[in-house]
This record gives structure tokens, sequence and C-alpha cells, in this order.
């Protein structure tokens, strides 16, 4: 009886994970569907060794 309660909670756990939709890859994204761009990357400043010149 455990073994059944702990197989339905893992199925009801699998089918509400928050997935809204099929899967695809970025690269190849099903029609009518554009991935969000990724923001820039920000370069890091360098950090302020107290020397001055």
């Amino acid at each position: 009886m455990r073994f059944l309660l702990l197989c339905a909670g893992i199925a009801l756990a699998a089918t509400g994970c928050g997935q809204k939709g099929p899967l695809y890859l970025r690269d190849n994204p099903p029609p009518g569907i554009k991935p969000a761009k990724p923001e820039p990357v920000k370069p890091v400043p360098y950090p302020d060794t107290g020397e001055k010149k």
C-alpha cells in the first residue's frame, strides 16, 4: 500500500512541475516561437588596489 501511495505521489509531483507546453532546444524552436535573447555580458571592473600614481 505504501508503494502505491509513493508511486501516486511521484506521478502527481512529476505532472505538476510547472512545465507549460512542449520542450524544445533554443537552437531549433518550433514555428512561431521566438526564444528570449540573453542579456549582454557586462564587463567586471578591475578592483581598486588603493595605489595612486
